[in-house]
């Protein structure tokens, strides 16, 4: 699962290529209309799913929406089970914006398409894809009956009645309430070197500052020999989340709200415990305690620090994407594994208040109208969707891969002890919680609980169980924005990424001030009230879908 975490897509590429997508759309009415879909092949059952009665084979393509996607059908054990059931054999495709778009173009779409959730692309669903629930009614009613979750399908049903995609690790308020949702963030020292400080407490300004600076007199080594760094931090420029800990991470550590008190949309960056916040890292930064490149480092140089142990702190937004790196100095180094700790915390009273993945989940999934074969799809997803298609998918046969022991699958132990100590290897070779686009992530949390993540993430897996919580209000918040807002807030997140870069390498805290004041002065400029207005309406929307 840890290509999951390194998925978000650059705004800038999709509002680039939002236009012609809109542009290739009017062009693309699909070879397929609702009304011309063939009978199904067998008598439908909503207590039983098609693919179980439905022996015909088909060969369909996939296109994920993801420009790192390079994954193969049929080369792993999952993959291979789920073919023999279905009867229907993959082709992955990947790609980015630009692909999908000369896809569109062309009038050639793939069977089945996955974009990321948050892409502006889903508004246009209606235009290229079939709708699900039609789908389903004539051809395997048990999607809705029985496999896909009922509020799920509820917050995606638009209001011409239809739900058009599917989505993955979509956790809904009976999945919170029945427990084991994990957060992907996490604030994380080397065991050794916080052993030898004394266990410091980190979550106020002053001790979050002394104890980096009593690291650096320690003067610890890395594997390299060179000096260990106080405190590094996620990348700016790639991964799942942009500028770092600096756009969300650091103010769910210190409980910043994403909500007024009357449940409007609320400024987080101007928010007083985050601008103090701010100011410790850039004193931090002054003190020489953090990386010199924080702000223009590449993942490929924070992957070699982790692997080499370089850093005393390393406060992770996508914990996930850590699963190497982390397993690679953790095997190498007992005693000096990453674990995570209490960091940065508020100075007023709130609680550290961590994001599970909500019921909007990460991508969605789309059967298109120009699908070969709109009945094995269906089935497909149905079998995907369903609590069966995901034991296969995550833990494959019974009684070749796992066995079950009070009631859930369990992996062999060979293949749980592959999993937990070689990630990379596993996924390689066995593949099992690979194929991911419309996983249930609550159902094998339940199944697998922390047995699920390999050794060096249990730990810091388990600290964040305490402090998950759901925001369901903010569900899918940028994705229905008028053109307008859209581009706007796209310009509002480049400018506030310059101004986080200003801050961070400013001399004193008036710098830090005056870089604030000239953001809140652009995005006034460039239609933030409005913005911010069509955010409101959206939480109306979201609250109305889930009462």
């Amino acid at each position: 699962m840890k290509k999951a975490r390194e998925h978000v897509m650059k705004k800038s590429i999709i509002l680039l290529t939002l236009v012609a997508f809109v542009v290739a759309l009017s062009g693309c009415g699909g070879k397929k209309t609702n009304a011309e879909l063939p009978d199904s092949t067998i008598e439908v059952n909503k207590d039983t799913p098609s693919w179980e009665n439905d022996k015909a084979t088909a060969e369909l393509d996939w296109y994920i929406n993801f420009d790192w996607f390079a994954q193969t059908w049929g080369n792993d054990v999952s993959s291979k089970y789920i073919t023999e059931d279905t009867g229907v054999n993959i082709t992955y495709l990947g790609g980015s914006d630009d692909k999908l778009n000369t896809m569109m173009a062309s009038g050639e779409l793939p069977d089945i398409i996955t974009v990321d959730g948050s892409n502006p692309f889903v508004k246009d669903a209606d235009k290229f894809a079939i709708p699900l629930d039609v789908l389903a009614e004539k051809y395997d009613p048990y999607f809705l009956e029985k496999a896909a979750k009922p509020e799920t399908v509820k917050f995606f049903t638009r209001e011409d009645g239809h739900i058009y995609g599917y989505p993955n690790f979509s956790n809904t308020k009976s999945d919170y309430e029945k427990g084991g949702i994990y957060a992907n963030q996490a604030f994380l020292v080397r065991k050794d070197i916080y052993e030898q400080l004394g266990k410091p407490d980190m979550t106020t300004p002053e001790g979050f500052i002394s104890a980096l600076e009593a690291a650096q007199k320690l003067d610890a080594k890395d594997e390299l020999g060179k000096s260990v760094i106080p405190i590094g931090v996620s990348p700016f420029n790639e991964g799942s989340e942009p500028n770092g800990v600096f756009n969300r991470t650091l103010a769910d550590f210190i409980g910043v709200p994403m909500l007024t008190k009357d449940g409007k949309y609320y400024d987080r960056y101007t928010d007083a415990d985050f601008q103090k916040w701010l100011k410790v890292f850039v004193d931090a930064r002054q003190k020489g305690l953090t990386d010199r490149d924080m702000i223009t480092m590449t993942k490929d140089d924070k992957d070699a620090r982790i692997t080499n142990g370089s850093y005393f702190v390393y406060f992770a937004s996508d914990l996930n994407s850590e699963t190497d790196t982390m397993t690679v100095w953790a095997n190498e180094n007992q005693g000096k594994e990453y674990i995570a700790v209490h960091g940065p915390s508020s100075t007023t009273g709130n609680k550290t208040a961590l994001p599970g993945t909500s019921i909007e989940g990460w991508t969605q999934t789309f059967i298109t109208k120009d699908c070969k074969d709109p009945q094995k799809a269906m089935e497909f997803l149905t079998y995907m969707v369903s609590e069966y298609g995901n034991v296969v998918m995550n833990y494959g046969r019974e009684g070749e891969t796992y066995t079950m022991v009070d009631g859930n699958p369990v992996l062999n132990g060979d293949l749980l002890e592959f999993k937990q100590t070689d990630p990379a290897g596993f996924e390689k070779e066995i593949g099992l919680t690979t194929h991911l686009w419309v996983q249930d992530s609550a159902l094998l949390s339940r199944q697998m609980g922390l047995d699920q993540f390999p050794k060096a993430l249990q730990q810091a897996k388990q600290w964040t169980l305490d402090y998950v919580v759901p925001q369901f209000e903010l569900a899918g918040l940028d994705v229905y924005l008028s053109k307008e807002s859209s581009r706007n807030a796209e310009k509002i997140n480049q400018n506030w990424s310059q101004t986080v870069a200003k801050i961070l390498d400013a001399k004193s805290d008036s710098e830090v001030d005056q870089a604030m004041n000239e953001f809140i002065k652009y995005r006034q400029d460039n239609g933030y009230d409005k913005l911010v207005e069509e955010r409101n309406k959206q939480i109306e929307v979201n609250e109305k879908k889930l009462d």
